[in-house]
């Protein structure tokens, strides 16, 4: 079955679909992005990433052309046709759409997209005996949305795959901001923290803090490029990767070189929040 998307107001297949090419997201790269996962046909803590894309279209002036409840539901109509039955990653653009004089936006001429595909799950090895960060200076433009520049994230790629990395960890001044598609976590003696500044506040990020909450002390503050080599644990959150232990950076062995003990056991919590997610969206059908 050829898969689908949705565009300006239909679903239609997505090797049909087209974006103009005097749409400010072609021409300025102006627009916003947010991706997410869904479980059981069914997205993901929708409501908070459907919050943080209402918070980056207004930081850029653009208008979401539907409500809360319309996108939910072409997103449940894009995962039943693409992705029946299993995990979907799901892609939401907005951009400034064609534009007066090809630069200055124009309200309710944006365009909108969603697509969904099937989870490809990372290997097994990374969630098991931990994965590496290869490090880079650069503060995204705008960090506390998801705008679709992703240059310097792009042009990493090779070097990143070359180093067996399986992110690329942003610095800036001494400072850890964030990987190109996670948000990034230490634990020191019992203690999970996080950046808070200069960094998008992811929803996998968010529920992990949740978990933490009566287990662990927890703390959103900045945090030294000495700290997070000297850390007992580090691990990676994000949308299509979940919680992932980080053994190593730049070569660097963090802590046994191995996943920790708190690091596994949030693992562990997360799991069985998604199953009972599933369950519950199970139910309800």
């Amino acid at each position: 079955m050829e898969p689908v998307c949705y565009l300006n107001g239909a679903i239609t297949p997505l090797k049909d679909a087209r974006v103009g090419i005097l749409d400010l997201g072609v021409l300025r790269g102006f627009g916003i992005y947010d991706g997410l996962t869904s479980f059981a046909g069914e997205p993901f803590r929708f409501k908070d990433h459907w919050e943080r894309f209402q918070v980056a279209a207004n930081t850029l002036g653009l208008t979401i052309p539907h409500t809360k409840e319309e996108v939910q539901n072409v997103m449940r109509a894009v995962i039943a046709h693409n992705a029946p039955g299993v995990r979907a990653n799901l892609r939401m653009v907005l951009t400034g759409g064609e534009a007066k004089g090809g630069l200055e936006p124009v309200p309710w001429r944006e365009t909108l997209f969603i697509t969904a595909e099937a989870a490809v799950p990372l290997p097994a090895a990374l969630y098991e005996r931990g994965g590496s960060l290869l490090s880079y200076e650069h503060q995204r433009l705008m960090p506390e949305i998801k705008t679709t520049n992703y240059i310097t994230a792009v042009l990493l790629q090779k070097k990143r795959a070359a180093a067996g990395a399986v992110e690329i960890l942003y610095t800036t001044g001494g400072r850890v901001l964030e990987c190109a598609t996670s948000n990034v976590c230490i634990v020191k003696n019992g203690v999970v923290a996080t950046p808070d500044t200069g960094v998008l506040k992811g929803v996998t990020r968010k529920i992990v803090l949740e978990l933490a909450q009566g287990a662990y002390p927890t703390e959103e503050r900045a945090i030294s490029t000495d700290e997070v080599f000297a850390a007992d644990e580090v691990f990676i959150t994000g949308s299509f990767k979940d919680l992932m232990p980080i053994v190593s950076i730049d070569g660097h062995a963090i802590g046994s070189g191995t996943p920790g003990p708190i690091t596994r056991d949030l693992m562990q919590r997360f799991a069985e929040y998604t199953k009972r997610n599933i369950e519950e969206n199970a139910s309800i059908v």
